[in-house]
């Protein structure tokens, strides 16, 4: 597994999908933030973390710090 500071896009500019493929811990942190349901939505997945995050109302900031946390 790679770290988040890995060449590549951001992890805002990642889609969630491809997040969750690549760091399936982060499911929970995700469901607790954005919603139990957030996972079944349709078009969750096809969001970038920094999308999600804006029309969600979540700090960006401080979700990306939370999964560096859980990464480490």
């Amino acid at each position: 597994m790679t770290s988040f500071s890995s060449k590549g896009p951001s992890l805002e500019n990642k889609l969630i999908e491809n997040i969750l493929r690549e760091y399936p811990q982060m499911s929970e942190s995700m469901q607790r933030h954005f919603g139990g349901y957030c996972l079944k939505r349709p078009g969750f997945k096809i969001q970038t973390l920094g999308m999600a995050c804006i029309l969600s109302g979540i700090d960006k900031n401080r979700l990306i710090q939370e999964f560096e946390k859980i990464q480490n």
